[in-house]
């Protein structure tokens, strides 16, 4: 399967990650000029990934080393099923300084906990748990919505594939406690009261006159 770029188009295949020993490199004798790497990884492993070849096509992939003539061509088996997954956003806690969010992920078919990749939610982010869970905490407080989503492990750190998932959830209102509502009303009702009285004795020595709400005979 050829992984050159053309003058037209960008290579079909793109290397993710290469991961094997980390080895000291070469010294050369000082005839020769050419500068090294103090370290460098001996890949055993190769992830690539394509995403303009079809599926069907992807089925090998041939590795060339440094050395002129070494090659190697590795089967690729069709073994990844990917699920579906379902994100949950529920704020825990919202103030004028931040937010308190928690994720919870699963999976959509069977509502198992998901337990590898994070979630991203604004400029934080956090791994899942054993639990499917994630807590975090934004240091600003949104204005009415929080938007987040779960990224899945890369397919080649894990052992079972997932999709991404995302969700919204919403600011509580902040209403005020039932103790602060009973003490507005007993303040409001200690500032008029007086007043009220006020009015109405004035209202009744005058006969009616002032306002109409008391009649003597």
């Amino acid at each position: 399967m050829p992984s050159r770029a053309t003058d037209d188009a960008e290579p079909p295949l793109v290397i993710e990650e290469a991961w094997g020993s980390t080895r000291d490199g070469p010294t050369l004798p000082e005839e020769i000029d050419i500068p090294t790497v103090d370290r460098y990884v001996d890949a055993t492993s190769i992830a690539v990934q394509s995403e303009g070849l079809p599926a069907s096509t992807f089925d090998e992939v041939t590795v060339h080393g440094i050395v002129r003539g070494q090659s190697q061509t590795v089967s690729i088996d069709d073994d990844g099923t990917v699920r579906e997954t379902n994100l949950n956003l529920t704020v825990l806690e919202a103030n004028s300084s931040g937010a308190l969010v928690q994720a919870r992920v699963t999976e959509a078919a069977t509502g198992e906990p998901v337990t590898t990749g994070h979630v991203e939610v604004g400029n934080q982010s956090a791994a899942v748990n054993a639990s499917g869970m994630a807590v975090l905490e934004l240091e600003e407080r949104p204005s009415l919505l929080v938007d987040g989503q779960y990224v899945p492990a890369e397919w080649w750190r894990a052992d079972q594939l997932y999709s991404g998932a995302d969700d919204r959830a919403k600011i509580p209102p902040k209403y005020p406690e039932f103790q602060k509502l009973v003490q507005l009303a007993l303040v409001t009702l200690l500032w008029f009261l007086p007043v009220s009285l006020a009015v109405y004795g004035f209202d009744y020595l005058s006969g009616g006159t002032f306002l109409g709400l008391t009649h003597q005979q």
